[in-house]
């Protein structure tokens, strides 16, 4: 039996609306084919269902901060960063994936690009245990 691997997915999230919409669909498929595939994903656009339940809007420094958090939790499991994107639609760089690639080679958590490279560090990092 495998330790369970996790994996935060890292995209552009913010932007305009319509775009952050099409963000956090892409980054929740992304999420459910890692389920799929056995992994445990940390998808930090679920945090749209919190944002639509509040009673007041969260600034978006506080998302933010809450993701970052979010990806800090790698430091203590088996795991790694998946960037599915490091750029806007309309071609601008993501501040926000950037300071999420930079923190995790901070903290020395592997930084994946492809899925292919997801599942060699999955073999690199991840330990089976007898049952």
């Amino acid at each position: 039996m495998r330790e369970p691997f996790y994996i935060y997915v890292a995209g552009p999230l913010s932007d305009y609306p319509a775009q952050y919409l099409a963000n956090v669909s892409r980054m929740t498929l992304e999420s459910r084919l890692l389920a799929e595939a056995g992994y445990v994903p940390i998808n930090p656009a679920a945090d749209l269902l919190e944002g639509l339940l509040g009673v007041s809007a969260w600034p978006l420094e506080r998302y933010q901060q809450r993701s970052m958090d979010l990806m800090r939790l790698l430091q203590h499991v088996n795991g790694c960063v998946f960037v599915t994107s490091t750029v806007h639609a309309d071609g601008r760089e993501s501040a926000g994936v950037t300071a999420e690639i930079e923190e995790a080679r901070r903290l020395g958590i592997p930084v994946c690009y492809s899925a292919l490279q997801v599942d060699a560090c999955r073999e690199k990092y991840t330990v089976t245990v007898a049952p």
